[in-house]
């Protein structure tokens, strides 16, 4: 006979990860949240996600470094993309990225669009 509860567990094992949570009692404004929520997984890592997305921490990119001038169009959807493949992980993607970046800040630079302090930057934060 099939053991579905079994399965079940198995499945749960193998695929998700518990972690534990503690709430201080007296704690009433994070109860009376929590209380108020349909599910608190799904609310929890709702939240988890927008501080990922609000505070990324990248592998690659040299998050020290602060890009805080304009850019092209061109040149935000190259850092977008670089951003990406940054925080999916992905060396090869990235390095492209940050190769395809140097080389339009170079045309850039020529152009009188950035400055050559602007182009070091760039190439600082991301790096080969």
């Amino acid at each position: 006979m099939f053991d579905q509860q079994g399965y079940v567990n198995s499945y749960i094992k193998d695929n998700y990860r518990s972690i534990k949570f503690r709430v201080r009692k007296d704690d009433g404004e994070v109860l009376d949240r929590l209380s108020s929520v349909d599910n608190i997984n799904a609310y929890i890592l709702e939240l988890i996600r927008k501080d990922i997305e609000e505070n990324p921490i990248y592998r690659y990119i040299n998050n020290d470094v602060e890009i805080d001038f304009p850019l092209s169009k061109t040149m935000e959807d190259l850092v977008e993309k670089a951003e990406e493949a940054d925080r999916a992980g992905d060396y090869g993607l990235y390095m492209n990225m940050a190769d395809a970046i140097d080389v339009q800040a170079k045309k850039e630079v020529s152009k009188h669009m950035l400055d050559e302090g602007q182009w070091r930057k760039l190439i600082r934060r991301y790096a080969l």
